[in-house]
């Protein structure tokens, strides 16, 4: 390994702040689509009831890239340098942003959101990465926590923005051609702030075998799950289709894929991931936390929009704003969550930093799981304001476990294999956020078809079948929030494994 002598040092915190912006804009851009969707197939004359399975895929197809490319580009920044990478990834992400904002078909649109998140994907880790070299070990889960606060908050943003911008001036393209200025802005400051950032790059080669398979998987896995959706193809008093076929045989090639990307990590010279990792008792569990808090927050994201779209929808019909107000509604009431994430990421970094990762994550996880139980609760009735409190206490639960969930799984890394394992931590929380939303759908679709039968007889299906239908739903809904429940409560007896003390490797 060699390392590029700096001609002079700078303050990391500077620098922490100024990378971080480009994080923000590559955030806001992960949810923002969700709230002008239907804006955009009426724009491009695409019909709401036949080709919405196609549309999906400009949210679909964004999560995918994202994932894939942190998983390479995260590993290509130890070989490379993290700054060359970072700024590449930016520039990736303003082309992709263009793309987007002129794309004169649903195909073009598609294309462009996947380039926007091969650049995008790869910010998080490679800062993450570049944040483990600059700062000492016990301020490391705090920057750490700040990286996670800052994408966090992009999230909540992601979704009044797009419906304030909407309600506004009602021009999806514009909310991709903003990217454009602050994009450029930020691609300045970042590259003033790394300029003299010491680049340490790795020696060795690219594992390009295990880059295919891990990314095959990956896809395979993404497109079988995602294949639950299709349960929901038709209306809630129609007959209900089975998940198409190709969905099993993809969720089968995802796990032989995954077979064989760990045979050959085992035998490569130079891995991708170097599987020795997971021999540290702590990373291992941190991985396992990860990913069950990823399956749990998918939860809470996707029941919220359906819960509130449809009571609105159900008890509010007749109001022509209701779309809008839906999109509205949605938005700040799931701020909650996302905010209450974003405020309490860096505190529990600190934390991490002064108690060691284990007391934090798993003070954490009981906070959320308390917010889960809470949730569980929630009826046809069910006020935003108890929503609200409820969520915030799941946010806050899920944001002190962020940073420390990461720190124990990066310090288990060797320093030139950062930013790969950095890639890692990020993955497997999307890889468990994938299990959610199919978990969701394939349970809810099922149940909700079942207990709809079972109160055929329900005196409210000819008195009020709003509140019968509400009833239902929100019984699912309920359902589900226990699942992410179970997951927090195992996540917490995973957590016990983990270190509870400071060390570098």
């Amino acid at each position: 390994m060699h390392t590029d002598s700096p001609k002079a040092s700078v303050d990391p915190r500077l620098t922490l702040i100024l990378v971080s912006v480009a994080i923000f804009v590559g955030a806001v851009d992960l949810t923002v689509v969700s709230a002008v969707l239907p804006k955009i197939m009426l724009d491009l004359q695409l019909s709401l009831d036949t080709e919405l399975g196609r549309a999906s895929w400009v949210v679909t197809g964004y999560l995918l890239a994202y994932t894939v490319s942190m998983i390479f580009v995260g590993r290509l920044s130890d070989l490379l340098g993290r700054r060359s990478v970072y700024m590449v990834c930016l520039v990736i992400f303003l082309v992709g942003s263009v793309q987007v904002a002129t794309a004169p078909s649903l195909a073009w649109l598609i294309f462009g959101r996947v380039v926007q998140a091969l650049g995008a994907g790869a910010l998080v880790p490679v800062s993450m990465a570049l944040v483990s070299d600059i700062f000492p070990p016990t301020a490391r889960a705090a920057a750490l926590g700040f990286i996670g606060a800052v994408d966090t908050a992009g999230w909540m943003v992601g979704h009044l923005y797009g419906g304030v911008l909407m309600r506004i001036f009602d021009d999806w393209r514009l909310l991709f051609w903003i990217n454009l200025p602050i994009g450029l802005v930020a691609l300045v400051l970042t590259w003033w702030a790394l300029r003299h950032v010491p680049q340490r790059r790795s020696s060795g080669s690219f594992d390009w075998l295990g880059t295919l398979l891990i990314s095959a998987s990956l896809t395979a896995l993404n497109l079988g799950l995602a294949a639950g959706a299709e349960l929901g193809a038709t209306d809630f008093y129609g007959e209900r289709v089975g998940p198409p076929p190709y969905a099993l045989p993809m969720v089968g090639l995802a796990i032989i894929l995954l077979a064989l990307f760990v045979w050959w990590e085992r035998r490569a010279r130079d891995p991708l991931l170097d599987l020795r990792l997971f021999r540290d008792r702590s990373a291992a569990a941190a991985c396992l936390v990860n990913v069950l808090v990823g399956f749990a927050l998918a939860l809470a994201i996707t029941n919220v929009p359906l819960f509130i779209n449809t009571r609105l929808l159900l008890f509010e019909a007749h109001d022509p704003e209701v779309l809008r107000r839906a999109a509205w509604d949605t938005g700040w009431v799931l701020s909650a969550l996302t905010l209450s994430m974003a405020v309490a990421a860096l505190p529990g970094g600190f934390l991490a930093g002064r108690w060691g990762d284990r007391p934090v994550v798993m003070l954490g996880l009981a906070l959320a799981g308390s917010g889960y139980l809470f949730m569980s609760g929630w009826n046809a009735l069910s006020s935003y304001q108890i929503m609200v409190f409820q969520l915030i206490v799941t946010g806050l639960g899920l944001g002190l476990v962020i940073a420390p969930a990461a720190d124990a799984v990066i310090r288990a890394a060797t320093r030139d294999r950062r930013g790969g394992v950095a890639a890692i931590v990020i993955a497997l929380r999307l890889v468990g956020m994938t299990i959610g939303v199919a978990l969701l759908t394939m349970w809810g679709v099922q149940r909700q078809d079942a207990l709809r039968r079972a109160g055929a007889d329900d005196p409210l299906v000819w008195s009020d079948p709003a509140l019968f239908l509400m009833n239902i739903a929100s019984a699912v809904i309920s359902e589900t929030f226990s699942f992410g429940a179970l997951a927090i409560l195992l996540g917490l007896v995973v957590a016990a494994a983990m270190s509870g003390s400071i060390r570098e490797h």
